[in-house]
């Protein structure tokens, strides 16, 4: 008996998703004398809508104006609607709702639009969002770095971020890392950047957009990287008995020459390699190390 009772709740359970029903919107286009044409993106629940069969429909009161499914673009590699809705009178509010057809649920979104005769909104970039609960309308750049490198300074305003790396680094190839507001996307000639992956020359200012998760807001960002020489570090070992001291100068100018002078007399010169230059076998007492502007004074204990 129990047997029979879940095969025949399976059958209705499979009976009512084999047989849900759309909603049966019309539109009586000959009675309308006006037209308003979208290109948009539809989004129920936080998930963008991809079949098909998934429809969204506009109204003014309980009237149907309107309606569209869904077309698979593959130059945007979406799914877009393109609808248009009809009326006699500019002005008027036009209301939209979506229904899913994996959910079979139909839902009333919350933005509305006046209507506005022969106005087209939307296109394959920057469609119109049509989403319930609606989403967000940022267009910012929240942090913006380099793979692997350490930037003295990032500032981000509107419209612009100013990096500053040291000279050590080449500028022809530097791979960002960036977040961005909730849900939008970097694009560089309309090319969609992925945080991380694109490397670029940044010799020059370079420009990029950033696009809102809801496709309503377009933002250019200009990136200007400058260079400055990093300061060096500098380190002592103080001289422990018939152990001698040792100053160690770190600094990434590979090559640069650093100068150690003792009592105001040049001792040594080395040149920094592989990010070092170590000078041991120090007596104690006062010591300068120079590399290019920078020096130190170092005093070298017995201990």
């Amino acid at each position: 008996m129990i047997k029979r009772v879940l095969v025949f709740i399976l059958f209705v359970s499979c009976s009512s998703l084999l047989f849900a029903q759309a909603p049966l919107w019309k539109v009586k286009e000959s009675a309308y004398q006006f037209t308003m044409t979208f290109v948009a993106k539809l989004n129920m629940d936080g998930q963008q809508l991809t079949n098909p069969s998934d429809l969204v429909g506009a109204f003014v009161g309980t009237t149907c104006r309107g309606v569209s499914g869904l077309t698979y673009v593959a130059s945007v590699k979406s799914y877009c609607s393109y609808i248009t809705v009809f009326s006699n009178t500019p002005g008027e509010t036009i209301t939209f709702y979506l229904y899913s057809s994996a959910n079979n649920k139909t839902t009333k979104v919350a933005k509305t639009i006046n209507f506005e005769a022969y106005q087209h909104i939307g296109n394959l970039f920057q469609s119109y969002s049509i989403a319930e609960p609606a989403l967000n309308n940022k267009a910012e750049i929240l942090s913006f770095d380099f793979l692997n490198i350490k930037s003295l300074s990032s500032t981000i305003s509107p419209g612009s971020v100013k990096i500053n790396i040291s000279q050590s680094y080449s500028l022809d190839k530097l791979t960002p890392v960036f977040t961005l507001s909730k849900g939008a996307n970097l694009f560089k000639s309309r090319l969609l950047q992925t945080t991380g992956t694109n490397a670029d020359s940044f010799t020059t200012p370079l420009v990029y957009e950033v696009l809102s998760e809801d496709e309503s807001t377009l933002v250019n960002y200009t990136i200007n990287v400058t260079q400055s020489i990093e300061p060096a570090s500098f380190y002592k070992k103080d001289a422990v008995c018939s152990t001698l001291g040792a100053i160690k100068v770190v600094s990434k100018r590979e090559g640069e020459t650093v100068t150690l002078s003792y009592n105001g007399n040049l001792k040594e010169s080395k040149n920094i390699t592989s990010g070092e230059a170590v000078f041991s076998n120090l007596i104690s007492g006062t010591y300068v190390a120079t590399i290019g502007n920078e020096y130190k004074v170092i005093v070298v204990n017995l201990k």
